[in-house]
């Protein structure tokens, strides 16, 4: 369909210019635009104010209203054009209501924008109204933007793609190739290519060109001077389209194909709410969000809400707070203090005098004791769902989140699972803990059974396991397993379900916990590619009875953090066949062997870990295997 609408369309562009020769008939046309930003609460959720501004931009571009046109080579001055195009953003939505016409939609597709579908949250059925632009953080392969001639993709994919790191003249460029322009050397995306003189973009006045991607004035390709400074160039230095590509663009805007003769109309402008006149700042109603600092706090600490509206600027703002001091608040960014254990609600409701916007969130704080569950020992074998239901707590974003079942278990009836072979990759659930006194001092450790098993392709599944000393305000690393290290079971496609013999003890070390008292632990999986994952009879225990930590009798890491080295001592009260000291990532993957499988008798030691290493800043696992039995200590460099 692409290829016969674009012979199509080359007939329309050729005919359009013979019917208006004459350049006796000026033609304005104007494009209603709705902006959608897609975004996970970071730097790509641009301002209204950023927005307005490249339409701003745009405006200029297409109109020949750019400061930096007086900077256009003399060769080609004289036929830089005024594409008598303005780009509005639309004030009606497509059910006829309000709007400053931008949206905004959390998702983490904003780092996949080139996935055609997820990045197309609004106002999909409207292409043919309004010029779509969604804008994102990161398209895949490296873009700074894309798009598709007229009528050459599903209605639903019409429009332009870009990131938030790359606007400006990306916009115009790739708005260019929406009203039908290519690179001035043709439709490929390979600049610098000699083959590229044998193509062209089917306009007279821009010279044929290899594609330069530097801003010479005298830059030479295919026999002629080349207009490195057309917008549809791929260089920095553009500051102009052509008399042959205004004609270009107008035919596209005359067309059916992509529906541009339709969304330039005059019904379609009234329609949009971009007609004349147009209303600069209109006065929706909000569309009501909100962000909060924390969701994990201590009964007697403070939450900080931030409102992030979108649709109108709110002139006021009413605030609820269930089990919050205060209650109530009309301030734009309140406060709150949270005085009693719980787990609670927000509604927020902005108003102009458009009318409210209304957004409630449901069980988003969650308020704990400062006082811990538990004394030490503790052990849970998820036995009673009561218990469990009271004093566990699931969260994430997986299809298939953390479950208690009686489908198998280690001992006893019932164990946690998580449903990971029908999870999607990058998928995360958490299970989170009681909280328990650690604040006699002592030699403990952490203990559970679990059973996993790799898919045939293998996958790299991760375990972590943190702990938090301020009731989850912040989390610390204390374990990270993958895949490989997990496995309790062979490979297999098939939904795993473990045999009595398919599980695994693992025991961690909690010293450095000792003199708190009041600690949690969270227990993270993420999908990548693996079977599903099972976990039975945790236990926190003073560590006598456990034979992991008679291999080591003690070792430091100093200084910790480092600069560029570091010293690892350690203690052997026995033999040791087999000991590795491996440096990783916080992702499990190997950076560095320190030792690897050596002989070691009982004894004192002392390893340099030093900047032949080659570690760059941040956050370090430093993983003792000593006879199969693992201790991982955390190191930071700066």
């Amino acid at each position: 369909m692409g290829q016969q609408n674009q012979f199509a369309q080359e007939w329309t562009v050729k005919n359009y210019g013979k019917a208006n020769a004459s350049g006796k008939k000026t033609i304005s046309y104007i494009i209603p635009v709705v902006w959608h930003v897609i975004h996970n609460d970071g730097p790509e959720n641009i301002s209204k104010a950023t927005i307005e501004e490249e339409i701003a931009k745009l405006n200029e571009d297409y109109q020949k209203l750019n400061s930096d046109i007086s900077n256009a080579h003399p060769l080609f001055a004289g036929i830089a054009a005024d594409c008598e195009i303005e780009f509005r953003l639309a004030r009606l939505d497509p059910n006829g209501n309000c709007t400053e016409g931008i949206t905004r939609t959390k998702s983490i597709h904003t780092f996949a924008m080139d996935d055609p579908y997820s990045i197309r949250p609004s106002w999909n059925t409207a292409t043919t109204k309004y010029l779509n632009i969604w804008q994102g953080s990161q398209i895949s392969f490296g873009a700074g933007g894309y798009a598709y001639y007229p009528g050459t993709v599903p209605d639903d994919m019409e429009g332009i793609v870009l990131i938030a790191q790359q606007l400006g003249n990306t916009v115009t460029h790739e708005v260019g190739h929406w009203l039908n322009l290519a690179h001035p050397w043709g439709d490929s995306n390979d600049p610098q290519d000699p083959n590229n003189c044998f193509d062209d973009d089917q306009v007279t006045d821009t010279p044929n060109t290899i594609g330069q991607t530097g801003c010479s004035s005298s830059a030479t390709s295919c026999g002629s001077i080349d207009n490195v400074q057309n917008y549809m160039d791929y260089n920095f230095c553009d500051v102009m389209f052509t008399e042959g590509q205004k004609q270009r663009a107008h035919a596209a805007l005359n067309s059916s194909f992509g529906a541009r003769d339709f969304l330039v109309s005059p019904t379609n402008l009234i329609n949009t709410g971009t007609a004349d006149p147009y209303v600069q700042n209109p006065i929706c109603t909000p569309i009501a969000d909100f962000s909060y600092n924390k969701t994990f706090i201590c009964e007697g600490s403070q939450v900080t809400f931030t409102g992030s509206n979108y649709n109108a600027t709110p002139t006021g703002w009413n605030w609820t707070f269930v089990g919050g001091t205060p209650s109530t608040s009309s301030l734009e960014n309140p406060t709150i203090t949270y005085n009693t254990i719980g787990i609670y609600s927000v509604t927020y409701e902005p108003y102009t005098t458009g009318g409210s916007g209304f957004k409630q969130k449901d069980n988003i704080i969650i308020v704990s004791g400062i006082n811990p569950d538990y004394t030490l020992p503790f052990s849970d074998g998820f036995e009673n769902l009561t218990t469990f239901n009271n004093e566990w707590m699931i969260f994430g974003n997986a299809q298939n989140n953390w479950e208690n079942v009686s489908t198998a278990s280690f001992s006893g009836s019932r164990a946690m699972y998580v449903n990971n072979l029908n999870n999607l990759s990058t998928e995360i659930t958490e299970l989170i803990s009681p909280s328990y006194d650690f604040s006699i001092p002592n030699n403990y450790a952490l203990s559970y059974k679990y059973a996993y098993a790799q898919k045939l392709s293998g996958g790299n599944d991760r375990l972590i396991i943190y702990y938090t000393t301020n009731c989850g305000e912040t989390w610390s690393i204390l374990k990270v397993k993958t895949s490989s290290s997990l496995a309790s079971a062979p490979q297999t496609d098939n939904f795993f379900i473990p045999s009595s013999t398919q599980w695994k003890e693992e025991i961690t070390n909690l010293s450095s916990l000792s003199g708190l008292n009041n600690v949690k632990f969270k227990i993270y999986f993420k999908n990548n590619g693996g079977n599903n994952f099972w976990l039975d009879d945790i236990n926190i225990d003073i560590t006598t009875s456990i034979d992991e930590l008679n291999d080591v009798l003690n070792y430091t890491i100093y200084p910790n953090p480092a600069t560029k080295n570091a010293v690892v001592n350690f203690s052997l009260i026995k033999n040791v066949k087999d000991l590795s000291l491996t440096i990783k990532d916080i992702t499990g993957k190997i950076i560095a062997s320190v030792v690897k499988n050596q002989t070691f008798n009982a004894g004192k030691y002392t390893v340099n870990i030093d900047q032949t290493k080659q570690l760059s800043a941040g956050l370090y696992l430093l993983e003792f295997n000593i006879d199969n039995k693992i201790i991982v200590e955390k190191l930071i460099i700066h």
